[in-house]
């Protein structure tokens, strides 16, 4: 099936065609073909039986479906391509209806027109499926109501008559569900990939509450207490005016490789990546009931991830860390193009204070994030200081360990 679509796609391609595109016209090409061999099927079958007209109704179809997808090969034109297939699908089984006899003799053959409004959905738009469908029902309804036959009987077999209303429901069943399958499948693939794209670019926590609810992507935000931990390398940049520029990324990608899974692994949401410096919170965008010790464990624990790293090389730097509780607004900032989910307030920029005032390999929390995590936190202090930003003093205590 694959196969088969990647070699659809090549008939009437643009190459400014979206994934979604491309998909829909592979899958419109490989429906007209797939109906145009079982209307050949169809055609000769009612010709064997003694129906030529009826014959060539399915064999007419044939042609005018494959000329269709010639010029769609030449021209390029989607939507005349979709307009004519979706054309041919609706009006020609009402018109081998009334030449067989109505829809009992004619083996309820107009059924196939069914698929025009189906395929609409996934070859168009749902407005333009509500169009096909209005007209299937108003072709249903007129037929319905003047008989839908211009002739009282046929030359079909009694016996065809029954065989032929099997395989009508089940040709119309398999192509349907064969069409709404693969496009159903290769837009969920799709999908996945954008997820998974989506992930690379934006925190899970983020990308989740995203998804489940895109209103969240709206600009402005929500004022609530967050826990906000700062982490930044000491002596990166000398570090970095040592070492060529592709040296000094791949080092960072290193740290970052060893310390985002721990951040996330803690329900934390990464805000922004600032040179050699992490921004994360937590509480936002979803509620964490003890959020200040997620982010303790959560600090503690990326102090232990590098740990790996700076014990092949004892030159290389290690993080300061900084954790902070309190009030902040959440949100995205930007404008209606383009946006970031950001964290604004004294928490954010408090954490980033508390991890100039530690050393390496430390994890240095406020007061406040002590209050809430004193049942289990080891700690020593460090007294009250004066930060830049903040007229009042500020108490810290420096992060030793936790009991759970």
């Amino acid at each position: 099936m694959d196969r088969l679509l990647g070699l659809a796609a090549t008939i009437g391609a643009n190459p400014s065609d979206s994934e979604e595109m491309r998909l829909r016209k592979a899958l419109l090409v490989l429906l007209a073909l797939l109906i145009s061999l079982l209307a050949v099927g169809w055609g000769l079958i009612y010709i064997i039986f003694g129906e030529p007209l009826g014959g060539a109704i399915p064999l007419s179809y044939t042609v005018l479906s494959l000329a269709s997808v010639v010029l769609f090969t030449l021209t390029r034109r989607y939507d005349w391509f979709r307009f004519a297939q979706l054309g041919l699908m609706l009006v020609l089984p009402f018109v081998l209806m009334v030449v067989l006899g109505g829809f009992v003799l004619s083996s309820v053959v107009a059924a196939w027109a069914f698929v025009a409004p189906l395929g609409a959905l996934a070859f168009a738009s749902p407005r333009e499926a509500l169009r096909w469908f209005g007209a299937y029902l108003i072709l249903v309804v007129l037929t319905g109501t003047l008989g839908g036959a211009v002739r009282t009987a046929n030359n079909l077999p009694t016996g065809l008559v029954d065989a032929m209303f099997i395989l009508n429901i089940v040709g119309v069943s398999v192509i349907v569900f064969i069409a709404l399958y693969v496009f159903v499948r290769e837009r969920d693939r799709a999908f996945a990939v954008v997820q998974r794209l989506f992930g690379q670019y934006l925190s899970p926590q983020i990308a989740r509450a995203l998804i489940s609810d895109p209103r969240k992507a709206q600009l402005g935000g929500d004022i609530r207490d967050v826990t906000a931990l700062f982490a930044d390398l000491e002596g990166f940049t000398p570090f970095t005016e040592s070492r060529p520029p592709r040296e000094t990324v791949a080092a960072l990608n290193r740290y970052f490789t060893a310390v985002v899974p721990v951040i996330f692994a803690n329900g934390g949401t990464i805000i922004q990546f600032a040179g050699d410096a992490i921004v994360a919170v937590w509480n936002a965008p979803v509620e964490q009931p003890r959020h200040a010790l997620t982010a303790a464990r959560a600090a503690l624990a990326m102090q232990v991830a590098i740990e790996g790293i700076v014990r092949e090389d004892a030159t290389l730097p290690r993080f300061r860390v900084g954790i902070a509780t309190g009030a902040a607004l959440v949100g995205n900032v930007g404008s209606e193009e383009f946006h970031n989910y950001v964290a604004h307030g004294d928490a954010v920029n408090l954490a980033a204070r508390l991890q100039t005032g530690a050393k390496a390999g430390q994890v240095v929390i406020s007061g406040p994030t002590y209050a809430l995590i004193r049942d289990a936190a080891a700690v020593r202090p460090l007294g009250r200081f004066t930060v830049k930003g903040k007229v009042e003093e500020v108490e810290a205590f420096l992060l030793e360990g936790l009991r759970v």
